[in-house]
């Protein structure tokens, strides 16, 4: 359970769901149909609220940290995002607000142990199943993905991407993506038939404070062999409006078009990558971009 500190209200959840989200009806969407209700969440998660590293970056490098529930909550409902601990740290709140049993689960990924925090629902559909919810990746997973199967899962599709999971002989499970050369930062060394293990749990569930010192490092050690994610040293914001990727990540956009293909555009200039965020993720202010800009090391195409 989350701490008593660490609350969304019913009326807070609604609002969240209504104006936020923009679900017609979610209440009794719930009532109806609870994992589909689940799919509608993750995915309009997915459509209006970015995996970013804008804010973070923004911050001066003094005052940077671990956010506090408040703050990731205001972030969340005003539609900047954040990262993995942020959005999927929220969204476990949510859904307890919402009658649903959730827990916090680590993958490692980058070779780093635990540097990532995932959910999953328990009984949603019978007693002791298992679903997968993460909306705090830059990469689509748009459904609850069930885990309580033998060895592998279904091949899933969502926007380009098409990804399954695998259990190993100690019951751990891999996260695995089949390569997709214009959006995943991958190493060669790890592709296997096209496709590499993105991320890895054991599936153990973990509180909050479990994640504590790892979310402090994220937020705070850049690079360097303590450093466990590289964001902030890389500007990016992405979501899934209508259903297919837009990014802007350092000095290129990234745009899914309807045949799945991620097209880029390379920004010549400060001012159009300020621009940029200015049409496509209006949510950020013109202060905290610039400020983003003039911080992180960008190289624009001359």
């Amino acid at each position: 359970m989350s701490s008593s500190n660490d609350l969304i209200s019913l009326a807070e959840a609604e609002e969240f769901l209504e104006s936020t989200l923009q679900l017609q009806f979610p209440m009794g969407r719930l009532k109806e149909d609870r994992e589909g209700f689940l799919r509608d969440v993750i995915t309009s998660c997915y459509r209006r609220i970015p995996f970013q590293s804008v804010t973070a970056i923004a911050t001066p490098k003094p005052d940077r940290r671990a956010l506090t529930f408040p703050e990731i909550k205001f972030n969340m409902m005003t539609q900047k995002g954040g990262f993995c601990c942020e959005l999927n740290y929220f969204i476990r709140v949510l859904l307890e607000t919402l009658g649903f049993e959730v827990y916090h689960i680590a993958f490692s990924a980058f070779g780093k142990l635990n540097n990532h925090m995932a959910n999953v629902v328990r009984n949603l559909n019978r007693p002791g199943d298992l679903h997968l919810v993460d909306i705090g990746t830059g990469y689509p997973l748009f459904r609850p993905i069930p885990l309580n199967f033998d060895k592998e899962s279904p091949i899933y599709n969502d926007s380009f991407l098409f990804n399954k999971f695998v259990k190993d002989a100690d019951g751990s499970v891999r996260w695995v993506h089949r390569v997709y050369r214009e959006y995943n930062d991958c190493p060669s060394e790890n592709v296997g038939d096209e496709w590499y293990t993105f991320m890895m749990s054991n599936l153990e569930f973990r509180d909050y404070e479990f994640f504590m010192e790892n979310m402090e490092n994220i937020h705070t050690v850049e690079s360097g062999p303590k450093a466990l994610a590289p964001f902030l040293v890389s500007l990016r914001a992405a979501d899934f409006r209508n259903g297919r990727l837009f990014a802007i990540k350092d000095t290129t956009i990234l745009e899914e078009d309807a045949s799945g293909k991620v097209n880029k555009k390379r920004i010549s200039s400060p001012q159009d990558l300020l621009e940029a965020y200015k049409v496509h993720f209006p949510q950020f202010s013109t202060e905290i971009v610039q400020r983003a800009i003039q911080i992180v090391t960008l190289e624009f195409e001359s």
